[in-house]
């Protein structure tokens, strides 16, 4: 239950670019692949595979894949573009992005996402978009995990036929352990116990390489981050988190603080991503030594274009930071979350924040009105980013 704003003129540009991957399908058929048809389809491709395949580096290509493995593949996206899935529905830049970013790197002009490593989606929920990362990278592993059983189970049943995919039941955290579900976020009972692992535990200790991961681990993403820092330095992954900003402000300072301080920029997805506060963020994360990449990247500069995405400076560096860029509306005590719960539905809600923009208008994307202006703002965007590519970590 996700408020996202539509984004027609993105959608349509990403469509041209990267073909029928961005059509959201209605229906296929008027039914959804069964689990059944998609195992059989996995058992076949099993007969053909070799123990020598490599599915952790850029080896093979969607075109090398063998045709039963290619169906699989095409069943599944579409049923992830489908009603069925909500990838697109909830989070349509971010589901967009991942394809993107995954695609672009894959043909070899940009070097964003690194070549070799696993690709993971932690606190995956329903599971979507680990099954979308595996059918855009399918010479790639992927790893989700979710505490709860009922969604290993439903993540298994709809994509457990991807043979790139790996499902786990636990979650992460800064140490190896067992640790409780506090509240009803962790779709399971209260108090039930569940494994927890660390990134490092994971991949780093076992020898094992990061690309790209998804986090939406419901407020724990600085101690994951904590748990992840061997991997981090060795693989230098992208990464996304969720915050929302202004729930505790110390912890969203000090989380962004840790990111920039690992040798990272973080860029909010201009789009709300919880409910029932709209101050709920997505953070994709990328090393500043990447910065000069982006410059190339056609999905980057259309979202930096459109105001889709841009760049958080932490109080370091003496700029505006997170509370200053968005939705300010929502700190406690302010227009849009009056009173003293930061916590209450009604703070920040969907109503009060309508109402206030209504006299607060948001940037707008000025290739819609102007002719010399959005050509400033994108030499401006590629000049900080070559400016980006030269800043050291603290």
């Amino acid at each position: 239950m996700t408020y996202t704003r539509p984004m027609n003129i993105l959608l349509l540009g990403l469509s041209f670019y990267f073909g029928s991957q961005f059509t959201i399908w209605l229906s296929i058929h008027n039914e959804s692949p069964s689990s059944s048809y998609l195992a059989s389809k996995a058992k076949e491709d099993s007969l053909h595979r070799s123990d020598s395949d490599n599915l952790e580096g850029p080896s093979t290509t969607r075109k090398d894949t063998n045709a039963a493995v290619n169906s699989v593949l095409r069943k599944v996206d579409r049923l992830l573009h489908s009603q069925v899935a909500v990838i697109f529905e909830h989070e349509t830049l971010l589901g967009t992005l991942l394809g993107s970013l995954i695609r672009e790197s894959n043909s070899g002009l940009v070097d964003l996402i690194p070549s070799e490593g696993y690709f993971l989606d932690a606190g995956m929920q329903f599971g979507e978009f680990g099954a979308h990362m595996a059918v855009n990278a399918p010479e790639r592993k992927v790893m989700m995990l979710d505490p709860s059983p009922k969604n290993v189970e439903l993540a298994k049943e709809r994509y457990g036929a991807l043979p790139n995919l790996e499902i786990l039941q636990g979650g992460l955290g800064d140490k190896v352990g067992v640790m409780k579900a506090r509240d009803a976020t962790f779709e399971m009972q209260v108090g039930a116990e569940f494994p927890l692992y660390t990134i490092d535990s994971l991949f780093y200790e076992k020898g094992k390489k990061l690309a790209f991961a998804h986090l939406d681990v419901e407020g724990l993403e600085l101690d994951v981050l904590k748990g992840a820092i061997q991997t981090i330095r060795q693989s230098k992954p992208i990464f996304t988190t969720e915050v929302r900003v202004y729930k505790d402000v110390a912890y969203t300072d000090e989380l962004m603080n840790f990111i920039f301080d690992l040798g990272y920029d973080s860029y909010v997805i201009n789009e709300v991503c919880g409910y029932p506060h709209m101050d709920y963020r997505n953070l994709l994360n990328i090393p500043r030594s990447m910065s000069l990449e982006l410059v190339h990247s056609d999905t980057f500069n259309l979202l930096d274009a459109t105001k889709s995405i841009f760049r958080l400076p932490v109080r370091k560096e003496d700029q505006k930071t997170i509370f200053d860029l968005v939705m300010p509306c929502c700190a406690l005590g302010g227009e849009c979350c009056p009173g003293d719960d930061i916590n209450d539905k009604s703070c920040c809600s969907e109503e009060r924040v309508k109402k206030w923009l209504d006299g607060n208008k948001p940037d707008v994307n000025l290739n819609y009105y102007t002719w010399k202006e959005p050509r400033k703002s994108f030499g401006r965007f590629r000049y900080r980013l070559r400016q980006r590519h030269g800043v050291q970590p603290q």
